[in-house]
């Protein structure tokens, strides 16, 4: 019979990281895990639409993660889209990481929501050649996906997929 290994979550380190004789965590706060039992890592994000334009439980959730991520000391660029804000409205920074916009449009079926294929501008293929990161993390309920399908499998870079609305 194959050898199995069994893993022991404690569950006290998690709600309590000074009651884990473990990795100590550098996080003070009381609301977050410990986050630095591993090395920092480099991620993107391509998100659409913009979670940084308007208020709702998407832009809540992308928020927090970022907020965790920069407490962790990830190193992030994030790759979004929004066509109905102006330009000089946009952000460009977020808990600290770059923000970066590429072209987008409206889907015909949801006139507000702006998408993009990263075309022509393929700012996703710039920053993930810069970044150099371990994981690209693509969400949407649009098609930024494809654009991140290609540069995940062109760069050969593992990809994560989630859709959110």
């Amino acid at each position: 019979a194959p050898a199995t290994t069994t893993t022991r979550l404690d569950v006290a380190s998690i709600s309590d990281p000074s009651a884990s004789s473990s990795s100590p965590s550098s996080s003070s706060s009381p609301d977050a895990p410990p986050l630095h039992r591993t090395r920092p890592r480099k991620l993107c994000l391509m998100v659409e639409p913009s979670p940084f334009t308007h208020v709702c439980g998407y832009s809540n959730r992308f928020n927090e993660m970022l907020r965790y991520l920069s407490k962790a000391g990830d190193t992030v660029d994030v790759l979004t889209t929004e066509c109905h804000t102006p330009p000089d409205e946009l952000p460009t920074e977020k808990f600290g990481y770059d923000v970066h916009h590429t072209q987008g449009f409206s889907w015909f079926l949801y006139p507000s929501v702006s998408v993009s294929f990263d075309l022509p501008e393929m700012k996703g293929l710039r920053i993930l050649e810069r970044l150099k990161p371990d994981l690209i993390h693509v969400t949407s309920p649009g098609v930024m996906l494809i654009a991140a399908l290609f540069y995940a499998r062109m760069l050969r870079i593992p990809l994560v997929m989630s859709y959110h609305t």
